[in-house]
């Protein structure tokens, strides 16, 4: 019986969520802080930067502004691709952990920092920390997720990071009115108290069940399997025990294969080919709908409809809340509606929707009234209610799932570090684009859109309820790594019947 029509019940997984979702919160967080901090008059002072657009020395400071900005960006691929080999040398709380020490050390420098090159070097640390966090939450997620509800489990961590950057907008809110350098030093030191907060959270958190398997610590996993993958009104731990021989005898043939075909095989094997492609088109088509540019910069953008900084402040912490709110509603939606349905619904409808706001907005400029602006800020409110419902809690989800245990922190660690060039590309263009052409830059974003909505419709499976071991089927069956017909009749190794013996009469209990 396959292991997605197996009992759906399953404990309680309160504590490893709450925990976890600092991780996420801190992702966010580290992302948005540089929006709460530019828009400090404070900040300039404390760098010795000239904040005078109009003066000769600007051009020094929007090239700092610019840099710190990239930097980042830059940091965090290098953290992405680190995440990879890390996570599955160390494991995935081990990894964490090492990523979260370097966070506070960077955000620490970031806080006291005199200078605009010591800020520069600061932001690369704090980039490779957030960075490492970002790739490695969504491969924890996935991995200690049942079948029948990893997509909310999973989804959480994009729904998180909109809090993360909710709360970097209601810092620089709050702090806009404050003259002294605690205006922008202060949204840096959060980064501290959510990174310290995370490390305290992962000594409660289970190591990935996959990952210990994969080490031989077997005993171990099985315990976290029966903890967190048995209904509870189970008496026989049928769920845990069915999914614990679909994890080894997988490994199994994972180890196998990396024997025979190397650690490239995720670029030179057909089947893994078409998942880092399909993974990478995933997480970079959410940054090709503009959110990135829009969330970044909607602050001079709603100044630009004609609103005051301080209205514009408000307005920007109004709409990141607001991405708060319907990122959550979506979240149950994911394993109901599967995977493919809501990210195929949430590409159509941004491009619906962001093409009438770009016209709306390109009406407005024509005609400046605050109608216009009205009209133009409600569609920016549906765009955004579209993106985080059904794009975000499902995008991070399908790009972690879709690779086997051995390539997961490798592929998803390319993704995202695919995900912080494209990151990387726009928020560089962005400010000289709108200066430029204005929202015309925004048409891009629109013809992008529409390119990996037609993608998805053709090349997108859905994974909704199937084990972690069976999606491999839906990528064409490979003889060294599918759970299929390979073995015949489904004839069990030695070592798998050995295990499911010990399993049924030895059931570590965890406390």
């Amino acid at each position: 019986m396959p292991i997605s029509d197996c009992h759906k019940n399953h404990t309680d997984f309160g504590q490893v969520i709450i925990f976890a979702a600092f991780g996420s919160w801190l992702s966010g967080y580290g992302l948005a802080v540089i929006i709460a901090t530019v828009g400090q008059p404070s900040f300039y002072a404390s760098l010795g930067l000239d904040p005078d657009p109009i003066s000769p020395g600007y051009g020094y400071t929007r090239d700092i502004i610019a840099t710190v900005q990239g930097i980042f960006f830059a940091g965090g691929a290098f953290g992405c691709l680190f995440a990879g080999a890390v996570g599955n040398r160390l494991g995935r709380i081990r990894s964490l952990q090492l990523s979260v020490v370097i966070c506070v050390v960077g955000a620490a420098i970031q806080t006291g920092a005199v200078a605009p090159a010591m800020y520069v070097v600061a932001r690369f640390v704090t980039g490779f920390a957030t960075g490492h966090v970002f790739a490695t939450m969504p491969v924890y997620l996935t991995e200690v997720a049942p079948p029948h509800s990893r997509g909310w489990m999973a989804g959480i961590h994009g729904s998180v990071v909109n809090v993360g950057y909710m709360t970097a907008a209601w810092a620089g809110f709050g702090t806009y009115y404050t003259s002294s350098s605690f205006a922008w030093r202060f949204p840096q030191a959060i980064l501290i108290i959510l990174a310290l907060c995370f490390l305290a959270g992962t000594f409660y958190m289970p190591e990935s069940p996959r990952w210990l398997v994969s080490k031989g610590r077997v005993d171990d996993a099985w315990a976290i399997l029966q903890r967190l993958h048995q209904g509870p009104d189970s008496t026989d731990d049928s769920f845990a025990r069915e999914e614990f021989r679909l994890i080894h005898d997988q490994l199994a043939k994972d180890e196998q294969a990396l024997r025979n075909d190397g650690r490239w095989q995720l670029f030179t094997k057909p089947t893994y080919r078409k998942r880092i492609i399909l993974s990478v088109m995933v997480v970079v088509g959410t940054q090709n709908t503009a959110i990135l540019v829009i969330t970044n910069y909607n602050a001079l953008f709603y100044q630009s409809l004609g609103l005051s900084n301080s209205e514009a402040l408000l307005t920007s912490a109004g709409f990141q809340t607001w991405a708060v709110i319907w990122g959550f509603i979506g979240l149950p939606l994911s394993d109901r509606f599967g995977r493919r349905q809501m990210l195929l619904v949430g590409f159509i409808s941004i491009t619906c929707v962001l093409t009438i706001a770009t016209g709306l907005i390109s009406r407005y400029n024509q005609t400046p009234s605050k109608g216009w602006a009205a009209v133009s800020l409600a569609f920016l409110y549906i765009y955004v209610s579209c993106y985080t419902c059904f794009i975000e809690v499902n995008c991070f989800t399908v790009a972690t799932e879709i690779f086997p245990s051995h390539l997961r922190a490798q592929g998803t660690g390319i993704s995202i570090c695919a995900l912080m060039l494209t990151d990387l590309l726009w928020l560089q263009l962005a400010p000289t684009a709108q200066a430029t052409i204005g929202w015309q830059y925004y048409i891009v974003f629109i013809v992008l859109t529409t390119v990996h909505a037609v993608y998805f419709w053709f090349y997108l499976p859905d994974t909704a309820g199937l084990a972690l071991e069976e999606i491999d089927q839906l990528f064409g069956k490979d003889p060294a790594t599918c759970l299929a017909e390979d073995q015949g009749s489904h004839e069990k190794n030695e070592e798998t019947l050995q295990i499911e013996k010990q399993t049924a009469t030895d059931t570590p209990q965890v406390a």
